[in-house]
């Protein structure tokens, strides 16, 4: 069986600052690979959040697609700001 990193990610903490984060992603990756990784992630993280909160997987999966799209355009505005 072959193993080989798809993503990983390192965070960096400094009192005082903000966490630095920085994501690899080999080279040879295919979009097909890390749109896997990614969704197969955002699958458990729902299924948690649902277990934890006790709520409905369809309940807890439409409060997940709303918090990442907040966090997504957050990301881009902050982005915009840095050009």
């Amino acid at each position: 069986m072959k193993v080989r990193n798809i993503l990983t990610a390192n965070v960096t903490s400094k009192a005082g600052t903000e966490d630095q984060y920085k994501l690899n992603i080999p080279k040879n990756t295919t979009v097909n690979e890390l749109e896997f990784v990614l969704i197969r992630t955002m699958y458990f993280m729902v299924c948690n959040y649902a277990e934890i909160n006790n709520l409905p997987f369809e309940t807890a999966l439409e409060q997940y697609v709303r918090a990442v799209m907040v966090q997504v355009g957050v990301m881009k505005d902050l982005s915009d700001g840095e050009a």
